[in-house]
């Protein structure tokens, strides 16, 4: 098998300009380079070739292999260029594709605001965005759907690594005509005889012994609007964080728990050891700007 000729883009830049201008002293100004530096330049790519590609004397010409090579040379080049800007477009975050999965508290509070400022920035930037509960959002981003993940620590997986963001505390969710709609607070054991509804978040009390008896509920609900309408209904009630209460049920009204107050974190994640790329990075900053606006203060 020959050996590839080793040369750089400037061999061919230099060749195509010597072609197209017909003197090496106008292709070497084109160039910015001197004239010997220039002609150095065509003799190395000549003798990596083994083959003359311009005809010396008194009018520069191209030999008969110098023809041959020229639309290679210019093919190569357009291509090298388009390239360079498709990886400096990626680079710059003017190109690309952002991968984000995200928990129902930040779809519904955070993601159309930064999704809007997000696309002024950076309009060339493909989104795709999912919605899941904490554990959902974890394996997408370990397997790869999702390049950055909004949600709380569920799995502890070592695979993956958490920028904690926002802190709110449990509370229970009940409709307005519950017995403890009205109470400024209630204590875990208060509501530990109450009907109560299963979510996936419960997994987040995990550890906390006071709410144990939350992962042995009878009844349990994985989607949001399912649960929804469940509350509204008068099914029962359910244990939330704050920012997890949904906006736009009229009815439905968050009571804070006490003795203990449980606190979760809801931040960023993504695969440990791996470098983000330029889109997600972008949007990394977003989420930081608007944590350090927006933080719940415990």
């Amino acid at each position: 098998m020959s050996l590839i000729p080793d040369l750089s883009i400037s061999h061919y830049r230099h060749f195509l300009l010597v072609a197209e201008l017909r003197s090496f002293r106008a292709a070497a100004a084109r160039a910015f380079r001197s004239q010997p530096a220039l002609s150095l330049s065509i003799r190395e790519m000549e003798q990596r070739l083994g083959q003359p590609l311009f005809e010396r004397g008194s009018r520069v010409s191209l030999t008969r292999f110098g023809e041959a090579c020229l639309p290679l040379a210019r093919e190569l080049v357009e291509h090298h260029e388009r390239v360079s800007r498709s990886m400096g477009g990626m680079a710059r975050s003017e190109t690309g594709l952002l991968t984000l999965a995200a928990v129902a508290t930040a779809a519904t509070l955070w993601i159309p605001e930064l999704t809007a400022r997000y696309r002024a920035s950076y309009p060339g930037v493909a989104m795709r965005l999912y919605d899941d509960n904490s554990e959902g959002v974890e394996r997408m981003v370990l397997s790869g759907q999702a390049e950055l993940g909004i949600c709380s620590p569920v799995l502890s997986d070592k695979r993956l690594v958490f920028e904690p963001l926002w802190r709110d505390a449990f509370g229970l969710v009940c409709r307005d005509d519950h017995p403890f709609s009205g109470r400024a607070s209630v204590t875990w054991k208060e509501i530990s005889a109450l009907p109560l509804i299963g979510t996936m978040a419960h997994r987040q009390l995990l550890g906390h012994r006071a709410a144990a008896f939350m992962m042995e509920l009878p009844l349990f609900v994985s989607n949001m609007m399912s649960l929804v309408a469940m509350l509204e209904r008068g099914v029962g009630a359910t244990v939330l964080a704050e920012l997890g209460m949904p906006t736009d049920a009229a009815r439905l009204v968050f009571v804070p728990l006490r003795r203990p107050r449980i606190v979760r974190e809801l931040g960023i994640t993504r695969l440990a050891g791996r470098t983000l790329s330029p889109a997600a990075s972008a949007m990394e900053a977003l989420l930081r700007e608007k944590a350090a606006q927006s933080r719940v203060r415990t």
